[in-house]
């Protein structure tokens, strides 16, 4: 008995470890997609300041450190290579050729740690959150298309609330795979309730009716959505925002949130779950919390390229936990680092993922 008990002790102990440090893996007939809020990508290190300096003023003389590659961006570089991911969505890009110039060499970074053929662009400015954004995308022309309108790579959509930041919608094409993704950067503003709310309602719109956003059915929507972020408006009853979106899950799901509340609206934070093993490893942010800000949504057509019935943590869907010492991505030192100094260093959030099927035939047609 005694034997039995250890076996069973050390299988499950195995199990736990081995799923936590997993990566993503890549192969032909499955797509990887990334989303990653990084921390005013381009408005941190001072050779993009220089950049934007000489662009307005062509007689500016650069200084020489600013021709050499950031720590930080390469510390990104080193963080998102380990996913192996063949479309990365970026969030919170300094607008402008500040960010612009942030994403090449970070791109350039990929390539060079990879040897993949990535390509890149940003979007049209999407508002104001600390700086003015835009929206990054840096993909493997090998293993996706970018599918351009009207000859624009993206086009923005604009929620009831002025000062919020735009979606951005962009269209691609992996395999049998052909889908329609939006990134987003909701609001924070905790005195204003409407705001969040605003974005809710647009999410909810587009996950419940996608005809109307798209020709094709199959909608991911990624970002950072700010779930349950800040205080709550005691005059809205608690609202944080996520109240407003109507979820249901014939037609849409979310596996970083369903995976430790399954109404995605009655848990604020994944240590509420007392089921969930190390639930830190599921947080997508750097604070010594269990939020979950950043999220994939993916309407049922999906489904075709996403077994929902089978999907499992680090092996379908995940977290690069890279700032603990017993993460899957994890980077040495950056346990002992501050949530400041790692926010200037990488980010405030980690990179979140999730892996699909691009051989399922007709079905997707």
């Amino acid at each position: 008995m005694m034997i039995k008990e250890v076996t069973v002790f050390v299988t499950v102990f195995f199990f736990c470890i081995t799923s936590f440090c997993q990566l993503p893996k890549s192969d032909s007939s499955h797509i990887t997609i990334c989303s990653f809020n990084v921390y005013l990508l381009g408005g941190v290190s001072p050779k993009y300041k220089e950049i934007n300096q000489q662009h307005k003023d062509p007689n500016y003389r650069r200084s020489d450190t600013s021709f050499t590659i950031p720590d930080r961006i390469s510390n990104c570089a080193d963080l998102l290579s380990r996913g192996n991911f063949d479309l990365m969505v970026l969030q919170e890009v300094v607008d402008g050729i500040r960010g612009d110039s942030a994403v090449q060499d970070l791109c350039n970074e990929l390539i060079r740690n990879s040897g993949k053929d990535l390509c890149w662009f940003t979007s049209d400015r999407i508002g104001k959150g600390m700086r003015m954004e835009s929206m990054a995308f840096i993909y493997d022309k090998a293993k996706i298309n970018l599918i351009a309108h009207k000859g624009r790579n993206s086009s923005l959509w604009s929620t009831q609330e002025p000062k919020n930041r735009k979606f951005v919608k962009t269209t691609w094409q992996s395999g049998d795979f052909d889908f329609t993704l939006f990134s987003c950067h909701f609001a924070w503003n905790e005195k204003d309730c409407k705001r969040r709310q605003a974005d809710y309602v647009l999410l909810s719109d587009i996950l419940n009716n996608p005809d109307k956003f798209s020709s094709d059915p199959d909608i991911i929507v990624v970002g950072d959505f700010n779930r349950f972020g800040g205080r709550y408006c005691k005059k809205e009853n608690n609202e944080y925002g996520i109240q407003q979106l109507n979820f249901d899950s014939s037609k849409f799901r979310v596996p970083h949130v369903e995976c430790f509340d399954p109404s995605i609206s009655n848990l604020k934070e994944v240590a509420e779950n007392s089921g969930i093993m190390h639930p830190q490893q599921y947080s997508t942010t750097v604070s010594a919390n269990t939020m979950v800000y950043d999220m994939m949504w993916i309407t049922t057509d999906v489904l075709e390229e996403y077994n929902w019935e089978r999907n499992k943590w680090n092996i379908d869907f995940g977290v690069l936990v890279f700032d603990e010492a017993d993460g899957n991505a994890y980077l040495p030192g950056a346990e002992d680092l501050s949530s400041k100094e790692i926010k200037y260093l990488y980010s405030d959030h980690r990179p979140i993922w999730m892996k699909f099927k691009t051989n399922t035939g007709s079905s997707d047609k």
